[in-house]
């Protein structure tokens, strides 16, 4: 299926005249565009931008599910209860942005930094987590039932009360981490 293809300026305007439905487009980004914007309730689902920056963005309540979204910066981001089930969120930078109660259930964060990022009840049940980096993370609640952790490190991480049944660990480091049952791991598994 062809996305259709709207520039940056087109989704800001047409965003700003309330139309929130921009399923199945493909952005064509430059350097300036989405960073300090308010997207709140955006529907992108199965929609295409790369190499974008998003700084300080808020798409709280968005629908991102089936996204493809590349080697995007998304620091300071407000994602909270955004759906990005089934997302490509290959090589991302997540760093200091809310995804609390955010679904990622079957999303490839492959190659995705999510420092000092608040993943506190989210949803990443069948995620792809490959050399992916939690560092001081909050992860309190989060939920990462059947997944495999394939070259993935948790520094200062926080994974109180985290759903960790069915996991596969592959080359997991842990340092300083606080673990479900709240005691420290520090190792390599």
């Amino acid at each position: 299926m062809e996305l259709k293809r709207i520039t940056v300026e087109e989704l800001l305007r047409r965003y700003a005249a309330l139309e929130r439905d921009f399923s199945g487009v493909d952005i064509i980004y430059r350097q300036e565009g989405l960073s300090s914007c308010n997207l709140c309730g955006i529907n992108l689902s199965n929609s295409r931008f790369n190499f974008a920056y998003l700084i300080e963005t808020d798409l709280s309540n968005a629908d991102l599910s089936g996204a493809r979204m590349a080697e995007m910066t998304l620091d300071r981001a407000n994602l909270s209860r955004a759906n990005l089930n089934g997302a490509q969120l290959w090589q991302c930078s997540f760093d200091d942005a809310n995804l609390s109660s955010a679904n990622l259930s079957c999303a490839d964060l492959g190659m995705s930094s999510f420092r000092r990022a608040n993943l506190s009840s989210a949803i990443l049940s069948g995620a792809r987590l490959e050399h992916t980096s939690f560092r001081e993370t909050d992860l309190r609640g989060a939920n990462f039932s059947n997944t495999i952790f394939d070259d993935v490190g948790f520094y200062s991480a926080n994974l109180t009360g985290a759903n960790l049944d069915g996991v596969e660990f592959r080359g997991v480091y842990f340092q300083n981490t606080i673990m479900p049952d709240g005691s420290i791991r520090d190792d390599r598994c």
